[in-house]
C-alpha cells in the first residue's frame, strides 16, 4: 500500500457512476475522451448523480510509467492480479493498478501511459473485480455465466472457457440474454437471489442490454450434448461447480471464508443443477419439464 500513497494528478475532472441495482460505483479524475468511451459502454447502467451514496468511490490518477506489468512479445490471456488483506483488494494489470475497500467504500486507480493494453479496457477490469468484490461482501457473486430472463427470472449457465456459454446464448430465441461471460447476481433486501443486468455481456450483441433485476429461479453447469436435459447433481458439488466460477473473488476464500459461507447462505434455495444441452433452444423444453421454469 505503500506504493499508493504518494500524491499523483488526477486524469482530468470528469467523472461517471456505474449503478448495478444495490452496488453503485463513482469513478472521479477521469480525462474527457476515457469517460466519454466509457460513457458509451456503460451507457444505460449510467446515473449522473455523482454526488450521491455509493458503494465504492474511486479516484483515477495518472502514472508515470508506462506499464506496470511489461506487455508479451506475443498475446496471451490478460493477467489481473489482486491480493486480499482483509476488506482491501490490491489490484494489478498492464496498464492499470489500484486498490478498492469494500468496507469504507474507497478505492484508488492508477493509469499508466503505455499503449498495449487499451485505458478502458483496464479500467473495466478494475471495475469487475471492484464489482465482483462488492457482490461477494453481500453474499452475491459476479458469476463467469452466461445468464438470461425467461417468464420473469433470471437463469444461470456456468461453466468454464469453452464450455458453451456464447453457444447456449446465440441459440437462444426464447429469452431476453443479459450476457454470455459474466452475470451478476445479488440478494434482494430480504435476502433472495436476483439476476442483475450488468454490461459485463462479453460478446453477445443479439440484443438490447439488459437492465434491472430478476429473481433468480436456477443455475446449470453447462454440458454439451446430443439432447437437452437437467441432470440433478449432489448439492455440495452443485456449489462446489459455481464457487469454482467465480473469478476475482474465489482465489481469496482462504483470507476471507466468509465470503463463501455468505455466498453459500444466499444460493441455498437456488437449484442448482447440471445443463445438458445442444446448438438449439430445447434446453428450455428441458428447463420446464424439470419443473424449473417458474
Amino acid at each position: 500500500m505503500e506504493f499508493f500513497e504518494r500524491a499523483r494528478p488526477a486524469r482530468g475532472d470528469d467523472g461517471l457512476a456505474l449503478e448495478l441495482a444495490r452496488v453503485r460505483i463513482v469513478l472521479r479524475g477521469l480525462d474527457p475522451e476515457l469517460a466519454e468511451v466509457l460513457r458509451r459502454r456503460y451507457g444505460p447502467y449510467l446515473n449522473d448523480a455523482l454526488g450521491a451514496a455509493a458503494a465504492l468511490r474511486v479516484d483515477v490518477a495518472a502514472e508515470e510509467t508506462d506499464y506496470f506489468i511489461a506487455p508479451p512479445s506475443r498475446p496471451e490471456f490478460n493477467p489481473v492480479l489482486l491480493e486480499c488483506d482483509g476488506p482491501r483488494v490490491r489490484f494489478i494489470g498492464y496498464r492499470v493498478a489500484g486498490w478498492f475497500d469494500v468496507l469504507d467504500g474507497q478505492g484508488k486507480l492508477l493509469l499508466a501511459r503505455g499503449a498495449y493494453e487499451p485505458a478502458e479496457r483496464g479500467v473495466e477490469n478494475y471495475v469487475r473485480a471492484a464489482v465482483a468484490w462488492q457482490a461477494a461482501s453481500r453474499g452475491g457473486a459476479l458469476v463467469h455465466a452466461a445468464s438470461a430472463v425467461w417468464e420473469g427470472k433470471g437463469y444461470l449457465f456456468y461453466g468454464e472457457s469453452g464450455a458453451g456459454k456464447s453457444t447456449l446464448a446465440a441459440s437462444n430465441r426464447r429469452a431476453r440474454i443479459v450476457s454470455d461471460d459474466l452475470s451478476l447476481v445479488l440478494p434482494d433486501s430480504s435476502g433472495r437471489p436476483e439476476l442483475v443486468g450488468s454490461p459485463f455481456r462479453g460478446t453477445y450483441e443479439g440484443g438490447d442490454p439488459v437492465v434491472g433485476h430478476f429473481p433468480l429461479a436456477a443455475g446449470f453447469r453447462l454440458i454439451q450434448a446430443a439432447e437437452a436435459r437437467v441432470q440433478e447433481t449432489p448439492r455440495v458439488r452443485g456449489l462446489a461447480e459455481l464457487v469454482g466460477n467465480l473469478p476475482f473473488v474465489a482465489e481469496g476464500f482462504n483470507e476471507r471464508p466468509d465470503l463463501f459461507r455468505e455466498i453459500e447462505r444466499t444460493f441455498a434455495g437456488v437449484p442448482l443443477s447440471h445443463l445438458h444441452f445442444r446448438k438449439d433452444d430445447s434446453y428450455w423444453d428441458a428447463i420446464e419439464r424439470a419443473g424449473l421454469a417458474r
